[in-house]
């Protein structure tokens, strides 16, 4: 199909184009939206990368795993990295959880510090555990993301808060412990602990404790695994809005000119102006009847009193009689 390019203003542009968010209700907090701005989230592909055979080896194992994934264009600081590691080797160790996969995609090797000591006195070589020396810490590279979170063993994500991260744990049904970096992440972490189905960290004030606590009380809480159940709900059923939005596409595509306002998406109380839109010649009609309908009341009252008193009058001006 040939498009020939349509230059216009911004504002024109705005009010004759489709803007597309990838986002849903019960996740963002109800707003006004302009009649053109249609939210068609969550954008979840139809097919993704399996596990390979090594991961679902690992994750069929044990009943409960914990992801861990920053995104590929985030990372944090050394020092947040070996509280991070120190957490999961000590959650393993109290049998709060039986196997962690980390994906290191922007994080190396070498962002660690080569020894960490656990609260209960221990010295543990960084090395061996990147290396995957550990039985139950699986330190990689690449894991396809979506196949772990929706594994059935996989009872915990553990990640930065990106879009995509979390409208792939909220439409497999996974609770999420947030570690916000940058960008919109920390308005999606609060989103997410609003609806119930997170709970969040400070990068500036990173705490081993604090980690394993909240880890525990996702893991456990009855609340949070109703809220989970409740947003797994929402973004299947708002998932499918892609096809509208598909639709929508190719409407604007047979309709002719593009530089038409989209009246077919616009409310009637918009295009009806601001008096008529808001109902104000209803109201103004109704007042107009109602003070009418009061004035020829006390009009009617005014003159049965009137007639009431010349009535009345006769008696009340004659003289009393003289016995």
């Amino acid at each position: 199909m040939s498009i020939e390019p349509v230059y216009m203003s911004f504002r024109r542009l705005l009010q004759t184009s489709l803007v597309f968010i990838d986002t849903f209700f019960g996740l963002e907090l109800p707003q006004a939206l302009p009649s053109n701005v249609q939210e068609i989230g969550p954008i979840i592909s139809k097919d993704y990368p399996p596990l390979t055979p090594e991961l679902s080896n690992f994750i069929n194992g044990h009943d409960r795993v914990l992801y861990i994934a920053f995104g590929g264009r985030f990372f944090t600081t050394t020092e947040n990295n070996n509280k991070i590691l120190q957490s999961i080797i000590e959650i393993v160790n109290k049998n709060m959880i039986d196997d962690v996969i980390w994906s290191l995609v922007m994080t190396s090797k070498n962002d660690f510090s080569p020894t960490l000591n656990l609260t209960n006195g221990l010295q543990v070589q960084t090395s061996s555990i990147l290396n995957n020396e550990h039985p139950h810490i699986r330190i990689t590279n690449f894991v396809p993301q979506f196949a772990v979170l929706n594994h059935t063993n996989t009872k915990l994500f553990f990640s930065h808060g990106g879009a995509g991260s979390i409208h792939e744990s909220l439409f497999t049904g996974t609770p999420m412990l947030v570690l916000p970096i940058g960008g919109d992440q920390m308005g999606n972490a609060k989103k997410l602990k609003s609806a119930g189905v997170a709970l969040t960290l400070n990068k500036f004030n990173l705490e081993v404790n604090d980690i394993i606590t909240k880890i525990n009380f996702l893991l456990n809480d009855n609340n949070i695994k109703k809220n989970v159940g409740r947003m797994k709900v929402l973004a299947k059923i708002n998932s499918k809005r892609k096809y509208r939005a598909a639709d929508l596409i190719e409407y604007i595509l047979h309709r002719g000119s593009f530089n038409q306002e989209l009246n077919e998406l616009i409310p009637a109380d918009k295009r009806m102006g601001f008096i008529r839109g808001n109902n104000y010649d209803v109201y103004v009609t109704l007042l107009c009847i109602i003070l009418g309908f009061n004035g020829i009341i006390l009009w009617i009252t005014f003159k049965l009193i009137k007639l009431f008193i010349r009535i009345i009058s006769p008696y009340f001006d004659q003289k009393p009689k003289r016995e």
